[in-house]
């Protein structure tokens, strides 16, 4: 991976982020994952204001803790 893919990376990464936090500003859960495409049970919906089912939601917290 060359600097290029890094830069592309963490383009992405801050476009997904800002695109959650709108999100979740606006108080919308989607129907589907964004990563999966699966559908988010309702009871999740309901519970939070999310754009992740709960396998896609505990990657995702990995990944930022580093």
């Amino acid at each position: 991976m060359d600097n290029a893919d890094r830069a592309s990376t963490l383009e992405n990464d801050a476009r997904e982020r800002a695109i959650a936090k709108h999100h979740t500003k606006t108080g919308i859960s989607s129907l589907y994952c964004r990563f999966c495409e699966e559908l988010i049970p309702e009871a999740r919906r309901k519970l939070l204001v999310t754009d992740l089912c709960v396998d896609c939601a505990m990657i995702e917290e990995k990944r930022n803790r580093i």
